[in-house]
């Protein structure tokens, strides 16, 4: 029950505050005449955040604690989503998402620490733990892949000026309410012991390759998710088939779990993200091949293949990031679990900063979204390589 109500975190502090804007795009772009580029910009804004906040995480910890950073958190992610709701220029809805990113990363990172401690205390099911506290970011998902468009039509049956604020003001909503069923479950876990010293990090460079694969899977998988409905919009996809496609993806997300708690109980180096990261790169490629055939998307054969798209990357996208968790319980002692997430986590947002608004360029040059799904395709394959090539740590050698 602890890890179901830090799952609950997982939703907030990926789901909500950074996968729901792809349900606001399409609409968004409609309304306010973006660029793809523009479009892909907030959500670089949103991982620059990220990126800042899981570099000052460890003094957070140390400062107030996992749990207190990791609700805190969850109340500002809450609050700063909601506030979309008052703007519609660019430039305070960038700025909204660079916080709602900053402060998302004591949510999700934070959380993160706290799971790696509650599955230090049931080691044989460690990798179940770990399965469902990122699986609740499919959870998050399925709940916004209905909420979202039912409170953006509502928007519109009710004349806003802007439809698409009324989403944003719900998410908020929404996110108080997963905050208060994350408290009480994080004041549970046991703090993790302090670090003996200054000097007992393992280094970098001997995990140099999966922390690069994870840089290609922030990079890779982001562009996906932020535009994935846009292009099956082009595509000529309706507003029912959209709204169960991202749910499917977040219904395999919420099972990933049962799909790979062996996996990451057994693999102890780089393979379990090499092969999420191949299986990444797949999903990606489908919908962008359909693209290129005019109608091929909305026959029953392209409808069929992209749908399993989806389910591909949900099953995936959490279980790259609970691999990355894996690999630092199996690899490294207690003491620099924060440390190396707070590592794994910063490599990971500065590949989401690139990722979106580099997507977007490559989708305004090429007048459409297919050759931008091309690229994070062909950025997965890299990072499935370089997993591929990381061994197992001597947590005996020093350094």
């Amino acid at each position: 029950m602890v890890a179901i109500g830090l799952s609950m975190g997982t939703s907030l502090g990926i789901s909500l505050a950074r996968f729901s804007y792809a349900l606001f795009v399409p609409t968004m772009r409609d309304d306010l005449g973006w660029s793809y580029l523009v479009l892909g910009a907030m959500n670089t804004a949103q991982a620059l955040g990220y990126l800042l906040g899981a570099l000052t995480l460890p003094l957070i910890i140390r400062r107030f604690s996992s749990w207190v950073s990791f609700v805190l958190g969850g109340i500002l992610t809450s609050v700063f989503l909601g506030l979309c709701a008052l703007v519609s220029d660019a430039a305070p809805i960038a700025i909204l998402r660079f916080l709602s990113g900053f402060t998302s990363a004591s949510v999700f990172a934070g959380g993160t620490v706290l799971i790696a401690q509650l599955a230090s205390l049931h080691p044989g099911r460690s990798g179940l733990l770990l399965g469902i506290y990122y699986a609740g970011g499919g959870l998050g998902m399925v709940i916004t892949a209905f909420l979202v468009p039912a409170t953006i039509d509502l928007g519109t049956h009710w004349q806003w000026l802007h439809p698409w604020q009324m989403g944003w003001l719900v998410v908020g909503l929404t996110g108080l309410f997963l905050t208060l069923l994350m408290w009480k479950p994080s004041v549970s876990v046991p703090a993790a012991p302090p670090r003996t010293s200054q000097g007992d990090a393992t280094a970098v460079g001997r995990y140099a390759a999966v922390a690069a694969a994870y840089f290609c899977f922030g990079m890779g998988y982001i562009g996906y998710m932020t535009f994935v409905i846009s292009l099956l919009r082009e595509l000529g996809w309706d507003k029912q088939n959209l709204t169960l496609f991202y749910a499917a993806m977040g219904l395999f997300g919420m099972f990933s779990a049962q799909l790979w708690a062996n996996a990451l109980d057994r693999f102890k180096g780089g393979e379990c993200l090499a092969i999420v990261n191949a299986l990444l790169a797949l999903a990606c490629l489908i919908p962008a091949c359909f693209a290129f055939e005019p109608g091929a998307g909305t026959g029953h054969v392209g409808m069929a293949a992209i749908y399993l798209s989806g389910m591909i990357f949900g099953a995936c996208f959490v279980t790259a990031v609970a691999s990355t968790t894996a690999f630092i319980k199996h690899n490294m002692p207690q003491t620099q679990w924060v440390t190396a997430i707070t590592v794994f986590t910063s490599i990971f947002a500065a590949g989401q900063v690139f990722g979106p608004a580099l997507t977007g360029l490559i989708s305004d040059l090429s007048s459409g979204l297919a050759a931008g799904f091309m690229l994070s395709a062909l950025v997965l394959l890299l990072g499935a390589g370089l997993a591929w090539l990381q061994k197992p740590l001597d947590r005996h050698r020093p350094g």
